[in-house]
């Protein structure tokens, strides 16, 4: 994708972040930094753009994220796979609620 010129000169034409993101192939919610929640059946959630753990059992699992805390529950939860940007949680999930 190729960006015009101003005809002012010195200044480039202003463009949308939507423009961009599209263009990019990259959803808006993850590049404004909105969290991402994939959901593998009822035993598998993946959850980018998150803050950090504010609990964790094997019934719970609190996350924070920038606007909102997610809370996922159910039985026998297990921490899969943890990195700076995404979490990975496993178990039988019964629910998942943004508070």
């Amino acid at each position: 994708m190729a960006f015009k010129q101003s005809h002012k000169k010195g200044k480039p034409e202003k463009f949308h972040l939507s423009g961009l993101t599209k263009a990019m192939e990259i959803p808006e919610d993850f590049v404004r930094g909105n969290p991402l929640v994939s959901i593998e059946g009822q035993k598998r959630v993946v959850i980018e753009n998150f803050k950090g753990i504010s609990s964790y059992t094997e019934e719970e699992v609190r996350l924070i994220t920038k606007g909102k805390k997610i809370c996922i529950s159910g039985k026998r939860l297990k921490i899969e796979d943890y990195t700076k940007e995404e979490i990975t949680i496993t178990g039988l999930i019964e629910k998942i609620e943004f508070i």
